[in-house]
């Protein structure tokens, strides 16, 4: 598992799929904001409660801020009311 310190924007693209896809594991109302690579998919906690979507906007912007990009540039595939998310990069 590598450390929130640790990640580089490289480390998060090399879990970018062909179609330009990522799996994320999301862990709300965290006391920390932070992200790990975990069994392959890219971990991240955030501190805003799960309600709403309030949750999924804040780990799109936290990830957008990792990788450098605008949060437009990212759209949510599929778990819009699940931890397990599939996010589509569209520039990386």
């Amino acid at each position: 598992m590598a450390k929130a310190n640790d990640l580089s924007v490289s480390d998060i693209c090399a879990l970018i799929d062909a179609k330009g896809e990522l799996a994320l594991r999301v862990v709300p109302g965290a006391k920390v904001e932070r992200a790990a690579i975990e069994n392959g998919a890219l971990k991240l906690w955030t501190r805003t409660a799960p309600e709403d979507g309030k949750a999924t906007k804040a780990v799109l912007a936290q990830l957008a801020g990792l990788l450098g990009i605008a949060a437009r540039d990212i759209e949510l595939v599929s778990g819009a009311t699940s931890r397990e998310k599939r996010v589509r990069i569209r520039q990386a």
